[in-house]
């Protein structure tokens, strides 16, 4: 079947993201981008647009890794090159689409299982090698396992991929244009994660009913008629085709002024950021200016790329984005002028393409403790790991020794194929039996989605719920590399229940919504619970939830008791619950023990009373 990438000159707006990819295009040593912005605003259509743009690669003709023949180069290849049998071609750029379902197996590469019934261990390539040359797009990578994003950013930063899995050992190029897009709302990446993606980008919303009514009529005009609307923007797509193809003959000629480098290092110091966001910015400088086709870092370059590798870095540690604009370093103005000299473009800043694919000319630039193994994380004695541990035969050529494993918790229980044979030709059997299938989790474990649900309606006792949602935030904060946890923050007042935080691990974000959170209204409570129900029962696996209320709840969409058992009831299979109440006042109804018998939450009234080991 034939698809139609839409024009990526056609796209409105949003130039920051274009300009984004295309400096990756032009070095893809950068380190891929991340692109975050809420739904609906083309992120995706732009990741999948770029391949219209970029100019077709010289391959290794028959690799299925589509090897450089003037690079690095696979097993395969290196023996064809001896040979003397080395065929090379053009290949257009492939956009390889990594799912949310995806395995790890899947994504590294690892036995092919029609060779291992035979006793022969041959790498099955897996989406890292078919990305190879081309473009590897993950969308809401924040939704990712963190052990699969973890390793697509070590092959994109070493530029190879190691797989060392089930008696297979291989080394294979991994080369390619890393893209993820998010949508914060629905849950942050870790900081380890984040700061390995080399730049990031903001989408927005369009910002005029102008400019939405020319979307919409470009979408309409491509959905009628999808060959006819990319000719019409084929000169402006081969033009920035183009100018990617000249920028990457004359990066290695780009040169960045001693002064701009010691802004950029008193910058990333002031900031507490590691080397990686020093190396990503100077990447970038330089890419751009390529990109504009110059030789020379200019202000606007420097500028652009600070904002490009140091905004998401800064923001996870929670401070506000630094004035980016170059001003001399006082330390070393002996050098810059040494360095420096006046430059007669040094002002002058690059809006990206316009729809003339024209560049502007003076545009304006807008400003461990080690965790326990005999231990598992508990709550008040309850068991919060994300499945049961069943007993199977440990996978491998001796069979024998035992080890636990654990049921996947989405579709019901997970089996592993290839493991489950492997085990089941080393132990001698001919097909697969319960004394030889190993089943696995295909999720994190450990990662424990917490939910805080505090009452913020007006009552005595509103300080207390809040001082008890702060100790319970530390508390995690300083388990939180033991168990992984995530923590969604839901505030309930007035006629309805607000979302402040979905499921993320930024404790700074997490503290600073608590600390801003006021009193006021009534309490919304069935809302609250629902909410519960509805931010669980999307999770993979069984949250636990801390729901701080007195019980007296009195905004409902009908009969009190009858709407507290029907939300209740739904609950309990999707979430474990815990229902803090203090219960400073004994004589006024509650209704925290319907919801604790429909639910099977557990009624405490201390923070103490909570262990996470």
């Amino acid at each position: 079947m034939r698809t139609y990438a839409f024009p990526f000159s056609a796209i409105v707006d949003n130039d920051d993201m274009k300009l984004g990819l295309i400096v990756n295009a032009v070095d893809s040593n950068i380190g891929g981008l991340l692109i975050t912005g809420p739904k609906g605003i083309a992120k995706s259509t732009m990741v999948r647009s770029l391949s219209s743009v970029l100019p077709e690669v010289k391959v290794v003709k028959g690799c299925r890794f589509h090897c450089d023949p003037d690079g690095d180069l696979c097993d395969e290849c290196l023996a064809r090159k001896k040979n003397g049998n080395l065929e090379t071609e053009y290949m257009k750029i492939r956009i390889i689409n990594l799912p949310n379902s995806t395995t790890l197996d899947r994504v590294v590469g690892s036995l092919d299982i029609s060779h291992a019934i035979k006793g022969e261990s041959v790498l099955r390539e897996g989406l890292i090698g078919e990305a190879n040359r081309g473009i590897l797009y993950i969308d809401e990578v924040n939704l990712l396992d963190d052990s699969i994003v973890d390793s697509i950013l070590d092959a994109a930063a070493s530029g190879v991929n190691i797989v060392e899995r089930e008696g297979v050992s291989y080394i294979h190029p991994a080369r390619f244009i890393l893209v993820g897009t998010m949508n914060p709302e629905e849950g942050e990446l870790r900081p380890q994660l984040l700061d390995r993606f080399g730049i990031s980008v903001e989408g927005k919303m369009p910002e005029s009913p102008e400019k939405l009514l020319e979307i919409s009529e470009k979408v309409d005009k491509f959905d009628r008629n999808k060959q006819g609307f990319i000719d019409e923007y084929k000169v402006q797509d081969a033009e920035i085709q183009s100018k990617i193809i000249k920028a990457r003959k004359i990066l290695q000629n780009v040169t960045i002024k001693r002064n701009y480098l010691l802004f950029i290092a008193d910058t990333v110091l002031k900031n507490s950021l590691s080397n990686r966001a020093m190396i990503s910015t100077v990447k970038t400088a330089k890419a751009i200016a390529a990109y504009y086709g110059r030789t020379e870092v200019n202000e606007y370059d420097l500028k652009k790329a600070l904002e490009f590798a140091l905004n998401h870095r800064i923001r996870e540690k929670g401070k506000k984005n630094p004035d980016y604009n170059f001003r001399e370093p006082d330390r070393d103005k002996s050098d810059s002028e040494d360095n420096g000299g006046d430059e007669s473009n040094q002002n002058h800043t690059e809006p990206f393409d316009k729809k003339n694919n024209e560049e502007g000319e003076g545009g304006n630039v807008s400003q461990k403790k080690p965790a326990n193994k005999k231990e598992s994380p508990k709550i008040q004695g309850v068991d919060v790991k994300p499945a049961k541990g069943i007993e199977t035969k440990k996978s491998g050529r001796s069979g024998i020794s035992r080890q636990h494993r654990h049921k996947g918790v989405k579709a019901g229980t997970y089996m592993d194929v290839r493991s489950s044979l492997l085990n089941t030709w080393a132990s001698g059997f001919r097909m697969i039996n319960d004394k030889t299938i190993v089943m696995r989790d295909s999720y994190s474990r450990g990662s424990v989605p917490f939910i805080i649900a505090i009452d913020s309606s007006r009552s005595m006792n509103f300080s207390s719920r809040i001082e008890i949602a702060k100790e319970f935030s530390e508390m995690l904060l300083k388990k939180l590399y033991l168990i992984r946890s995530r923590v969604a923050l839901i505030k309930f007042s007035g006629t309805r229940s607000d979302l402040l935080m979905n499921f993320s691990r930024n404790f700074t974000a997490l503290k600073n919504h608590i600390d801003n959170i006021s009193s006021g209204g009534k309490t919304p409570l069935y809302d609250a619970l629902n909410e519960i129900y509805k931010l669980s029962s999307y999770e993979k696996l069984m949250t636990v939830s801390l729901l701080i209320t007195d019980g007296r709840g009195n905004v409902f969409p009908g009969n009190p008791k009858e709407n507290l058992k029907d939300i209740s009831s739904k609950i309990k299979p999707v979430s474990k619950m815990y229902i803090i109440d203090k219960k400073d006042n004994r004589f006024l109804p509650t209704y925290n023990g319907i919801i604790s018998y429909y639910s099977g939450a557990k009624i405490i009234n201390n923070i103490q009373s909570i262990q996470i080991n």
